[in-house]
């Protein structure tokens, strides 16, 4: 179980980083997986202790120096610590990335691990044992946990925390969609709509992506591939309050000599 909890942490690592090079310098997402092989848990825990647990997440903050940007950042760079190979190689993230990057580490460290909200913020659970689970926050590092008498701790808690479940999947395309919008504000089309791409691809036949799709195909002078997404929005959403100026798009793009195209 540890050791697949090991390459959970591993696998899942790879695919965001995988996904990532879609938008990303090649060189970059190469140089993060070297860094992170490096600095990362080498070996799962035979036992998930609290001792343990609380090492691997001083590890994190203090040997490996994950933080939040510490300075303010130029509108040039604000996307940078929202892309985990960034994050991973400057140790600064955003706190989005932060979440997904102490969940690998604690995966990796033998830990069962998932995101939850509690409270509007987002925390990483690690359980223990059945009874036994321990919520940290990702930004400071601080934590809360329920234990065992045996194991408790002057600041255990009583009961659980009414912490709220997270889709995965619709936490990671809410950090891909913060990443679309900062490329977008650089001027950066290409990998902007590489982004809305791939978040097509995970929801095939959402009309806002291919509405999405079609103002960025229009922006990068892709006419054809505007219509059919402007189109597809009006057909799926006939009462959006949008889709007049969907349909003058239309009328507009559908005008331009073919040789645009």
């Amino acid at each position: 179980m540890k050791s697949e909890l090991k390459q959970q942490g591993l696998a899942l690592l790879e695919l965001l980083l995988a996904i990532e090079q879609q938008w990303t310098d090649a060189g970059q997402i190469q140089q993060a997986r070297e860094c992170w092989l490096a600095m990362a848990p080498a070996s799962a825990e035979k036992m998930p202790t609290m001792n343990a647990l609380a090492r691997h997440v001083d590890n994190f903050y203090r040997d490996a120096f994950f933080t939040p940007p510490i300075k303010p950042l130029l509108i040039e760079d604000m996307h940078q610590p929202t892309l985990l190979s960034y994050a991973i190689n400057q140790r600064e993230a955003d706190p989005l990335v932060l979440v997904l990057l102490l969940l690998c580490w604690l995966q990796q460290a033998g830990f069962e691990s998932d995101i939850v909200r509690y409270k509007g913020e987002y925390l990483v659970q690690v359980h223990l044992s059945k009874a036994e689970k321990v919520w940290i926050d990702p930004y400071t590092g601080a934590w809360q946990c329920l234990l065992s008498p045996e194991n408790g701790l002057a600041l255990s808690l009583t009961q659980e925390l009414a912490t709220q479940a997270v889709d995965f999947s619709a936490f990671c395309a809410g950090l891909w969609q913060l990443q679309k919008q900062l490329l977008l504000a650089l001027g950066k089309r290409e990998q902007a709509m590489a982004v809305v791409q791939h978040l097509l691809d995970q929801k095939p036949g959402d009309p806002y992506l291919h509405r999405e799709r079609g103002l960025l195909s229009e922006l990068l002078d892709h006419w054809s591939l505007a219509i059919s997404d402007y189109q597809y929005f009006v057909d799926q959403k006939p009462d959006d309050p949008s889709n007049d100026h969907m349909k003058q798009q239309i009328r507009q793009l559908s005008s331009y000599p073919q040789w645009l195209h």
